[in-house]
């Protein structure tokens, strides 16, 4: 378990979500299925692999993540989201729905519009 900071809610959230990595983990087993260590190292923002290792591991402590070994090779691990980490999908929305309507220019909406049709939040 973690020892927060502080007895302040948005505090302790960061304190477990407030990282540049654990919503990019979060939206690649979500949205593009990814469920083992190797196609969670491939993400386009580039996580190095002892980051990977102990977001995943933080993440699964926490109770946001479960990692079962795999029935068909037993090297391989796969992460998949709990119950109390659907519960900040609506978060992750959120931040993308901010994201989309500030950060992006009218020249790159063409280019957004074909990610997120590849996007699939549960």
């Amino acid at each position: 378990m973690i020892t927060f900071r502080s007895n302040c809610p948005l505090a302790r959230s960061l304190d477990i979500l407030g990282d540049k990595w654990t919503l990019l983990i979060l939206r690649d087993i979500s949205a593009f299925g990814k469920t083992t260590f190797k196609e969670l190292s491939q993400m386009k923002e580039k996580i190095a692999t002892n980051t990977l290792s102990d977001r995943l591991e933080k993440l699964t402590s926490e109770g946001m993540l479960t990692k079962t070994r795999s029935s068909r090779n037993k090297l391989v691990f796969h992460y998949n989201i709990t119950e109390k980490g659907l519960e900040l999908l609506p978060v992750v929305q959120d931040f993308i729905n901010w994201s989309m309507k500030y950060l992006y220019e009218e020249n790159e909406m063409e280019d957004l519009q074909k990610l997120m049709a590849t996007v699939k939040i549960n």
